[in-house]
């Protein structure tokens, strides 16, 4: 799902489904622990927050992995339209030509007619003055009849592939037909996995709510924590330094630093709200470069970066197995000094903050073949 067309955002809210097998149980099993009686007041509002942080911090990675599956099944959809209305196209073309040189082989057809025919028209070389004359002649009735018979074998290869582009354009329309169910069906999980993550949320009171905002809060220090001790590890310098390596990408850093406080929108792909892969989309397209939809296609441009070679505009990756680029759920890009910008999840904007280590999958590097100044 190229582009940078404003999203609709009503459109998207019919067209979603299921984007990881067995999701919406899985979100259906998340439930907070029961409070027991005669405990400690606090001790319970804090396991029930850790339980509550948990699977807030489940329902949105799930909720990332489905969205990832609906830009995809987007961006096939956008392909198969554009190839439809281009075979539509070449079978008009085809067509018309068709009728013009049927109407074209017509006319030939009364001229020979009205001049007697092709046995009239051998016959007037008879009446060449000259033995160059009736060369002449006959080269001329030739070529006359010999177009004709040009012009029909023309048409009947241009009704061949007008038949031809009639099969594919039905094809397209059926592929079309069942990626429009399959984005539907994308779109209707997300929005399932986001209303389980509201549920859960508004189950507990506003001391559990808060707790759990201070657990989730915790934990992201301790991710960054991590991922900056793994750059050390790796003998990567932690100077702060987000002095971009080329003119290209200072133009993709820019470009994407526009939509700071940019509202997250899942299938976002601009002009003023983003999902993650949209947002890496974007802006690499500013500078040029153009990228794949989803996080797991951008997985697969450029070359390999490991944690100490990290550079600004390097992409980011994360994914839940790290052995696997397919379970590939989000995407960002680094600023230098352990820092990046991204466009979290739903209810939250495009913004800069600390990498995180937890399920990091690894980096690439888009632009490794650019030699802007």
């Amino acid at each position: 799902m190229t582009g940078t067309s404003r999203p609709r955002r009503t459109l998207r809210v019919r067209r979603l489904t299921a984007a990881v097998a067995c999701t919406a149980g899985l979100a259906g099993a998340f439930v907070l622990p029961p409070s027991s009686a005669g405990a400690d007041p606090l001790r319970d509002a804090r396991t029930r927050a850790a339980a509550l942080a948990r699977t807030v911090t489940e329902l949105q990675t799930m909720a990332e992995i489905a969205t990832e599956h609906y830009d995809a099944v987007e961006a096939q959809l956008g392909q198969a339209v554009t190839a439809r209305m281009l075979a539509q196209r070449d079978l008009e073309a085809a067509q018309g030509q068709t009728q013009a040189d049927q109407n074209e082989a017509g006319a030939r057809v009364r001229a020979l007619y009205e001049s007697g025919g092709a046995t009239v028209l051998f016959a007037s070389i008879l009446q060449g003055d000259s033995p160059a004359d009736l060369m002449d002649r006959y080269h001329d009735v030739s070529v006359a009849l010999g177009l004709d018979h040009a012009t029909v074998q023309a048409d009947r290869a241009r009704t061949d592939q007008a038949a031809r582009i009639n099969a594919k354009l039905a094809a397209l329309a059926a592929k079309v037909t069942k990626l429009q169910s399959a984005a539907a069906s994308a779109a209707q999980q997300v929005t399932t996995l986001l209303a389980d993550q509201q549920r859960a949320l508004a189950g507990a009171n506003h001391q559990v709510r808060v707790l759990a905002a201070q657990a989730a809060q915790a934990a992201a220090e301790r991710s960054a924590a991590n991922f900056a001790a793994a750059l050390a590890a790796a003998g990567a310098k932690l100077d702060g330094t987000t002095k971009p390596p080329n003119g290209t990408v200072a133009a993709v850093i820019a470009a994407a630093r526009t939509k700071l406080g940019d509202p997250y929108l899942w299938g976002g792909t601009g002009p003023d709200a983003y999902d993650c892969s949209g947002l890496t989309q974007f802006a690499y397209g500013a500078a040029g470069i153009a990228l794949p939809r989803v996080a797991a296609d951008q997985w697969r441009v450029g070359a390999r970066v490991d944690l100490a070679n990290l550079l600004p505009g390097d992409l980011l990756f994360w994914a839940t197995n790290p052995g696997n680029p397919a379970s590939i759920h989000h995407v960002a890009m680094y600023l230098g000094g352990g820092m990046m910008i991204a466009a979290p999840h739903t209810g939250d904007v495009v913004k800069i903050e600390p990498v995180y280590m937890d399920g990091f999958f690894g980096a690439t590097r888009p632009w490794s073949d650019a030699s802007a100044p």
